[in-house]
């Protein structure tokens, strides 16, 4: 028995390299059918029924699929010939449907049954690594001497029915196509559709978000897993895919009840677009004005959700979200999410001693921006060696960083711009003054306090005199900084 991996590489650039959000669509679409649609047609399983079927091996099969998901797919063979013809049929397929842009790289072991599912694991993992380094990256056409290119992703332009584009751009405008039913599972009604132009809609106005949300620890729980199984390899291979099926489950099912949760009055368009959704790593672009909101709840309902492969374990994940324009390149925004995430990984592991939390940064894309944001905060949120920023937060009310603290204080500066108790030119004058110094900053919230009027203005006035707190650390530059992108009706 032979088993096999199968592996998908230049995801991301594919999907994100494009301001258009419909060849994002088309992208997805195909990165999607690379694996989950692909693997079953080659395998005769047209149904799917590898997600619900126990998997089992006997003399009569041929090929068999494992799982699929995380962004890999494992198969069985019964010979490495089969396995060798599978794979060449299945790059083919991959290289055709995406216009060379997706790399697959693929490996394969002789399934050793006296040794654990573990020792076969590692062993098949080496081999996948050594083909990754020894394979490279491949697109059609690029050494020769052609001048006309795409701008997005310097590809060369060919020509299709009169029309010139990419390899790679026709790919996503055949994969938009089928982009239609690709995240049903996520639906929360049979009609629902997701918006495929956030630069029509009316209320995305000037910026959307793109989220990006990665589970914690996941990587370590599924190798303790695997490590902890006794059974024969076949038994554990069985074990192995209904893990990988639970937690792609749990993971949709989480999204589906934070998108009814959010929009369960809306009509039969939603300005929402899911872009990957593969295990525990969810990628998703937004209206800007609900991305808090959407984070919030998305780590609820994952909190009070449970993994019955997992005993005893509470699943958590970090968000990051990148706030851009639209016309902003999506390739660095989703880049900047990435960052945010991994950056709330790290901080959330150095400020919680015990288990693991769910987080979330964010940041706020310029044009001109270094696409490195630790760079970018080195040099722009740190003023006489004082941090203008405390994210990321940790959704943990017993934390210095709670997001429910910073939820409420946001609540409050957003309910008094609408009472008009501080105008709107004195938060962005403080925004101002936090960019200068930590004096002029200083001196800006008593100026605030000595022009408040009113026992509701002068409340909050008494807050902002002090810009800092005991740690050195700014309280309010965090919402400043989004003001007037990331809630409804506050963007002048």
């Amino acid at each position: 028995m032979i088993l096999s991996i199968f592996d998908l590489s230049g995801i991301q650039k594919f999907i994100f390299s494009t301001n258009k959000l419909k060849d994002i669509i088309g992208a997805s679409a195909v990165v999607n059918n690379a694996l989950f649609k692909n693997i079953p047609e080659m395998c005769s399983d047209s149904n799917n029924s590898w997600k619900t079927d126990a998997f089992t091996f006997s003399g009569n099969d041929t090929q068999k699929i494992v799982y699929i998901g995380g962004g890999n797919a494992l198969v069985m063979f019964d010979c490495l010939e089969r396995y060798t013809t599978f794979c060449k049929e299945l790059n083919k397929k991959v290289f055709l449907q995406s216009g060379g842009a997706i790399r697959l790289f693929s490996a394969a072991i002789e399934l050793d049954e006296t040794k654990s599912l573990a020792e076969n694991q590692k062993l098949l993992m080496e081999k996948l690594d050594s083909a990754k380094k020894a394979g490279g990256s491949v697109m059609p056409s690029l050494c020769l001497p052609i001048t006309a290119y795409d701008n997005n992703n310097f590809e060369p332009l060919v020509v299709k029915d009169n029309v010139y584009a990419s390899r790679s751009k026709f790919a996503k405008m055949e994969g938009l196509k089928a982009s239609k039913d690709i995240f049903n599972e996520v639906k929360y009604k049979a009609d629902l559709e997701f918006m495929t132009e956030f630069e029509n809609s009316e209320k995305s106005k000037d910026f959307v978000s793109i989220i990006h949300i990665d589970g914690n620890t996941m990587g370590i729980k599924i190798r303790e897993f695997v490590q902890n199984l006794s059974c024969d390899v076949i038994t554990a291979l069985n074990e192995m895919k209904k893990l990988s099926v639970e937690i792609g489950d749990c993971y949709k099912k989480v999204l589906k009840t934070t998108l009814e949760q959010m929009y369960d009055k809306a009509s039969k368009e939603i300005p929402f677009r899911p872009i990957v959704a593969d295990g525990d790593d969810i990628t998703v672009i937004l209206e800007s004005e609900k991305a808090f909101e959407f984070t919030e709840k998305f780590m609820d309902n994952l909190e009070n959700t449970k993994l019955n492969c997992f005993v005893g374990y509470t699943p958590t994940a970090a968000a990051g979200i990148a706030f851009v324009k639209s016309g902003f390149p999506f390739s660095t925004g989703y880049d900047i999410a990435e960052q945010c995430c991994k950056n709330a990984k790290k901080k959330t592991l150095e400020r919680v001693t015990e288990g693991s939390r769910s987080s979330m940064d964010y940041q706020l894309c310029y044009s001109n921006m270094s696409t490195k944001i630790s760079d970018f905060r080195k040099n722009n949120y740190i003023v006489d060696g004082v941090s203008l920023i405390r994210r990321p937060y940790i959704f943990d009310d017993d934390t210095e960083y709670s997001y429910n603290e910073f939820k409420n204080l946001c609540e409050m500066l957003r309910k008094n711009i609408a009472g008009k108790n501080i105008a709107r030119t004195k938060l962005k004058g403080l925004r101002n003054a936090y960019a200068v110094s930590k004096l002029e900053a200083e001196n800006y919230g008593r100026y605030i306090k000595a022009h408040a009027n009113g026992e509701e203005e002068i409340a909050v006035a008494n807050e902002l005199e002090r810009p800092f707190n005991d740690m050195s650390e700014a309280m309010f530059f965090d919402y400043l900084d989004v003001m007037d992108v990331a809630w409804e009706g506050e963007r002048k």
